[in-house]
């Protein structure tokens, strides 16, 4: 027998939602004297958009939610929005616009709506364009090319102004630091036409003379020069788009709170221009602490972070950082763990600029770290010795030797069904399979277009990293790993921006070292990753139960993730504001983590997940909440490959077990909810 709530039982439960979502969507109320706005409208706006008009207004309306600003109507604003509106239309070439009507409706008690409605006529076309005077500076003309403003465009006053500064940057840029270019302007409404002159005057034409620095007193003024001539140079022809180089390369030495360079008083008789560094050194040493908590559904942690860092360190613009971490992680959580221990990490990071030339740097980085995963606990030791290129600021370009050394304990197991042989997961191949060495090479390339790498609105990125691992004394393993990133951003109207992500991954082992180490095996998964699993969750698993450690009982049991050789994952997600600090967002994820590389990479096998967030700005960047809600396949419900222990003998004696193999025998579904908090953008 069924049992079904009464309706009394049901109104219970819903009058108080009811009433929350009617008391979140109340609209604002004023008073007889000063009502508020509950709705503008705008009717006729169609060489632009009604909301783009209403945007440059100071009349509004009051906002839709409870926590949104009420916005009151005020006879005077109103009356100058209606000019501001004219006025607008203006400077995009519509002289003839008017409104035609505009009503104050009333709305009920202390509340109005707001109408509006335009002609917006027909524009002015541009039917001359003069430029008089650039016949001395056949360069400047040459790179200015093709002018914003062209007959036959509609005027706007945004061409016209930006025709006069590209004539401006032209001349600039071309050796003419002092040209004057004056603008003018006949506009005939009745005709609707208008004619444009540019009238140019270019003076003398210049060269770069000395740089000179000031501010600085720590920092050699000749290491500033030194930098600030990469982008400025001596007896070349005076460019304008040098200094804004020079300032960057300057500020990117990383020890001056600001960086000025610009154009000093000119020397007529040599017709140079010298160029003067204004810095202002900022303290050399910073220290950080603070406290950090995460929470999953598969893993909380608990730690305290110090850092300290040194950006003058012995002179010579070294730079030296100490950073630490230390906390406690129960897997899955404090109050049914199956694991659970401290974890930490130490680290020292040096940095000696200009180890061969100005271009090549010297980057040592050492660590230990301790620890836990589902399948395995670890003790971590690595050594990585860069030399980042100075490509520029677009491109990064760092080579790098890296030796790993994890040992590790409590390494998940199983019992094989056929024999009842207790077998341990092979995580590192080589002589001692809890002793693993990862030694391996790697480039890192990056080309970075984007607009602002923290609030990205527009531009892409593209990144790959190469790994070429080799044995080393009987441990390890060779192999080929590829990661292959890309990042593109456009915005639109409204603050709506539409950001996608994705990448591939694949490794390979070669020669006689066997499988690829696990610690280099790849996972998905988590709220930078794809969000339809938790962190590391998107990968083949096993049922294997993990050992106590110092003794040879069996702890808990439960699917372990331990990774694959091939890996696709992305997204795409439309990012929006939401009124004050806060934002949204609404995403599609797909990925796919596998054994068999060809598996991983076969877009039939992709696995998809939409969801949406809210994000509130803080000074530390957005915290986000994000909720994700795999979607199921023809097949079935989504899930990851189950790998089971299987024993493997050795070949002199087939009775005796030397190891253990994995293969796939099953799915594993996770729950297809997932709820990720975190700070930062996905991506």
């Amino acid at each position: 027998m069924i049992s079904r709530p009464s309706p009394l039982r049901r109104a219970r439960f819903l009058a108080p939602a009811l009433a929350l979502l009617a008391m979140a969507c109340l609209h604002a109320r004023g008073t007889r004297e000063r009502p508020a706005v509950v709705a503008f409208e705008i009717e006729g706006a169609k060489a632009v958009s009604a909301s783009d008009i209403l945007a440059r207004l100071a009349t509004q309306s009051s906002g839709r939610w409870l926590w949104q600003d009420a916005r009151y109507y005020d006879e005077d604003a109103f009356a100058t929005d209606k000019r501001r509106i004219l006025r607008y239309y203006q400077t995009l070439g519509y002289y003839a616009a008017r409104i035609e009507e505009s009503k104050v409706v009333p709305d009920g008690e202390g509340r109005v709506r707001l109408r509006l409605r335009i002609e917006e006529g027909r524009p002015a076309l541009v039917t001359e364009v003069e430029v008089v005077g650039m016949e001395g500076a056949p360069e400047a003309a040459s790179k200015a090319g093709t002018l914003p403003l062209k007959k036959g465009d509609v005027f706007t006053e945004a061409a016209y102004d930006a025709t006069r500064a590209a004539l401006q940057a032209a001349l600039a840029s071309t050796g003419w630091a002092k040209a004057e270019v004056a603008e003018h302007a006949n506009v005939d409404p009745a005709l609707e036409t208008a004619r444009v002159r540019y009238t140019v005057r270019t003076g003398e034409r210049y060269t770069f003379g000395d740089v000179f620095v000031a501010g600085a007193s720590k920092i050699p003024r000749a290491r500033v020069r030194e930098e600030a001539n990469l982008a400025v140079v001596p007896g070349k022809t005076y460019d304008a788009t040098d200094l804004p180089k020079a300032q960057a390369r300057v500020f990117d030495l990383g020890v001056f709170g600001g960086v000025r360079v610009a154009p000093g008083p000119p020397n007529e008789a040599r017709h140079t221009l010298p160029v003067v560094v204004s810095v202002r050194e900022a303290p050399f040493r910073t220290v950080r602490a603070g406290a950090g908590i995460g929470i999953q559904l598969n893993r909380w942690d608990l730690s305290a972070i110090t850092g300290w860092q040194h950006r003058d360190w012995l002179g010579g613009l070294r730079r030296l950082s100490l950073d630490g971490r230390v906390g406690y992680a129960w897997l899955p959580n404090p109050f049914f763990s199956q694991k659970r221990g401290v974890v930490g990490i130490a680290s020292a990071d040096f940095t000696q600029p200009g180890l061969f030339t100005r271009y090549v740097d010297l980057n040592l980085r050492a660590e230990l770290e301790r620890g836990l995963e589902p399948a395995y606990d670890f003790f971590a030791q690595r050594l990585r010795v860069g030399t980042p290129f100075k490509l520029g600021k677009l491109v990064t370009f760092v080579p790098s030797l890296n030796l790993e050394l994890y040992e590790l304990s409590n390494s998940a197991g199983g019992t094989d069904p056929a024999t009842g042989q207790n077998l341990l997961l092979q995580t590192c191949p080589g002589r001692n399979p809890d002793l693993c060495l990862l030694s391996y090479f790697e480039q890192r390339i990056g080309l970075d277009l984007r607009d602002d790498p923290i609030n990205t609105h527009r531009g892409f990125y593209l990144g790959l990293s190469l790994q070429e691992g080799f044995a080393f004394k009987g441990n390890g393993a060779s192999y080929l790993r590829l990661l292959p990133e890309a990042r593109a951003f456009t915005s639109f109207p409204g603050q709506l921006v539409l950001a996608f992500r994705a990448r591939v991954g694949l490794v390979q082992s070669y020669g006689s070292a066997g499988d690829v180490p696990i610690v280099a095996r790849f996972t998905s998964g988590g709220p930078n990753l794809m969000r339809g699993y938790y962190t590391r969750q998107l990968s083949p698993v096993i049922y294997a139960c993990t050992q106590v450690a110092g003794s040879t009982k069996v702890g808990s049991c439960n699917y372990l993730p331990v990774g694959g050789d091939g890996l696709i994952d992305g997204s795409t997600e439309l990012r929006f504001p939401l009124g004050g600090n806060f934002g949204g967002a609404v995403f599609l994820d797909f990925g796919n983590v596998a054994v068999k590389k060809a598996d991983a990479i076969n877009l039939a096998n992709l696995q998809y997940a939409v969801g949406g967030g809210i994000r509130y700005k803080t000074i530390f960047g957005p915290v986000r909440i994000d909720v994700a809600g795999r979607l199921p396949k023809a097949t079935g419900q989504s899930g990851v490959e189950v790998l089971t222990l299987r024993p493997v003998y050795d070949p002199r004696d087939p009775s005796k077990v030397v190891g253990s193999s994995l293969e796939t025998t099953g799915v594993h579904h996770d729950p297809i909810v997932s709820v990720h908090l975190s700070i930062g953008e996905a991506f």
